[in-house]
């Protein structure tokens, strides 16, 4: 620990006053015969774990509590939506439009959007009834509170007000949002071609029936930024990622194989992976996918779905999404150009040519 830089000796701590909660959940599902529930709560608690060291208009509070109703919303939402495949898509196009507007814009806001996509995304998979749906609903967004509740106790570093949250005017922000956007001319074109790959992508994957088939779109997602080299970079790393995670799944599950060691798993690849995500992960995004990867499956293990063998079709649906990315992000690099250009001509004075006799006219 003493050769350790400040920064990574602080993103340790964080990640550490993050796993209480994770180990909670997971003790008490397990105490009460409960895993499958147990694992639900748990991906709440991680998805406020990958943001511990976000604020949003300078408030960690502020973000976290908005991305736990929102994760929660989308847990609801996605359920009710999964079972009628066009509305799903249609769904996750509206998130996929939100994330790429909100990325281009800046804040931390973004962040929140890509937990609620995933979270809907993921959820789709899982439909079923209204009830089904508000317990998934509320299991995600508990976990979610308690893990704000062990940060905010243990984690002395972070201070959550909740005035914080009761000063931000909504309709200020969205007047300044829809501001910013007006004034960046390759907004609108990321926004259309975020909604159009992310159609693109899940309806590839439903047509030739690829299993795990939200990743497409999860990749998309977080494959998509704003600027085109790491877009570029981020969608071979996550390949390579994918791949590794996936190929030492028949391993893994091979010898997890009780709940008990299915949630050590999770919870062990889950701790590296938002700890690695805080500062690391502009050192290796190969890293950090391949612990996602690693701790997806533990987590879809614990819900009773088989993962073996499923490195093909996860490799399919990460190229699936990676392509979409690298597409979107072209075509809107095309678009903002075409605009630029456009803009430029009208600007330019236009000459008229007249004879002096004219002129004097």
């Amino acid at each position: 620990m003493k050769n350790l830089s400040p920064g990574i000796k602080h993103d340790i701590h964080l990640g550490l006053c993050c796993l209480p909660a994770i180990v909670l959940i997971f003790a008490v599902g397990y105490g009460i015969n409960q895993m499958q529930g147990a694992s639900i709560m748990a991906s709440g608690a991680l998805t406020l774990a990958f943001g511990a060291n976000k604020t949003w208009e300078g408030s960690s509070f502020m973000l976290l509590l908005t991305t736990a109703a929102g994760v929660s919303l989308s847990s609801f939402l996605g359920c009710l939506a999964g079972d009628v495949l066009p509305l799903y898509i249609a769904g996750a196009m509206l998130y996929a439009g939100g994330y790429a507007m909100l990325a281009g814009i800046g804040g931390g806001l973004w962040w929140a959007v890509l937990q609620c996509a995933i979270a809907y995304l993921i959820s789709g998979y899982f439909a079923g009834s209204v009830g089904h749906a508000a317990l998934r609903a509320a299991l995600v967004g508990a976990g979610a509170l308690l893990q704000i509740l062990c940060i905010s106790l243990l984690f002395s570093q972070i201070r959550f007000q909740f005035q914080d949250f009761t000063r931000l005017s909504w309709r200020v922000f969205f007047r300044q949002a829809t501001h910013k956007y007006r004034q960046k001319i390759h907004l609108q074109g990321s926004v259309i071609f975020a909604m159009l790959t992310m159609c693109l992508a899940l309806v590839l994957v439903e047509r030739y029936q690829v299993k795990n088939g939200y990743w497409a779109g999860m990749t998309l997602l977080l494959c998509l930024r704003s600027h085109f080299r790491e877009s570029l970079l981020r969608v071979p790393a996550r390949i390579a990622g994918t791949l590794s995670g996936s190929l030492i799944a028949p391993f893994l599950l091979a010898h997890l194989d009780s709940p008990r060691l299915l949630a050590l798993g999770f919870i062990v690849s889950g701790y590296l992976a938002f700890t690695y995500s805080y500062t690391l992960i502009t050192k290796s995004y190969f890293v950090f996918t391949f612990f996602v990867t690693v701790m997806v499956i533990c987590m879809l293990s614990l819900f009773g779905v088989s993962q073996e063998n499923v490195a093909a079709e996860r490799l399919i649906a990460t190229v699936i999404g990676g392509g979409f990315a690298l597409l979107a992000i072209l075509l809107t690099r095309v678009f903002t150009e075409f605009q630029v250009m456009k803009k430029l001509r009208s600007h330019v004075p236009r000459f008229t040519f007249s004879s002096p006799a004219m002129r004097k006219k």
